[in-house]
């Protein structure tokens, strides 16, 4: 029944040629507009048809459900983050700590700022996990270990590498994802994001 359900939650088949992407992601788009119009509810194969200009066939052809769409929706919004946080790593592999943390901050607060609502929206509206995508955390892990491995001496001597990864990637995804979406009103940007790193270094170096 599980394994019946999850084939169900799958797209039927991925866009190869450039003029396929281009209708992808015109349903996609279609699908964000009911979402941010109406939630999670809005959304039907019919109506992305309609809104994309599209045939229903041609939606069927990529996305045999709501399910589908879902996942198609985390999946793109996982690659827009894992592309501007591996891109604030690169640039920053011989920063400070200090450096290191903001630069992962600014790099989940640049993913959330491209479209605020709708990052609200997949986390609000939209399942999670629609297609068993890898959390985050899960996804970075690797990265964020070797980057705190050159700063070990500022950690406590009994630190796990392993841990403070997990726990430092679980905190720069949920802090930033809420200085974006939920940060209190009077609360400026830059003093969420600073707010944000302080409580991170004090995790790391306490």
């Amino acid at each position: 029944m599980k394994s019946t359900l999850r084939r169900s939650m799958v797209r039927r088949r991925r866009p190869v040629q450039e003029r396929a992407k281009v209708t992808v992601d015109a349903m996609l788009d279609a699908a964000i507009k009911l979402l941010k119009h109406g939630g999670a509810s809005a959304i039907t194969t019919n109506r992305i048809a309609a809104a994309a200009g599209v045939s229903i066939g041609s939606v069927y052809q990529y996305f045999p459900n709501k399910h589908a769409v879902f996942a198609a929706l985390h999946e793109r919004h996982i690659r827009q983050v894992d592309e501007i946080m591996a891109r604030k790593m690169s640039e920053n592999e011989d920063a400070s700590l200090d450096k290191l943390v903001e630069a992962w901050m600014d790099g989940m607060v640049e993913s959330h700022a491209q479209d605020p609502e709708l990052s609200a929206l997949l986390q609000s509206e939209v399942p999670h996990r629609a297609s068993g995508t890898i959390e985050f955390v899960t996804r970075l892990h690797g990265s964020f270990r070797g980057a705190l491995a050159p700063h070990t001496k500022s950690f406590h001597k009994r630190a796990d590498l392993d841990m403070l990864a997990f726990f430092t990637a679980s905190m720069v995804d949920a802090l930033g994802h809420a200085v974006v979406t939920g940060k209190p009103r009077g609360l400026s940007l830059r003093r969420a994001k600073a707010e944000a790193c302080r409580a991170i270094l004090g995790y790391l170096t306490a």
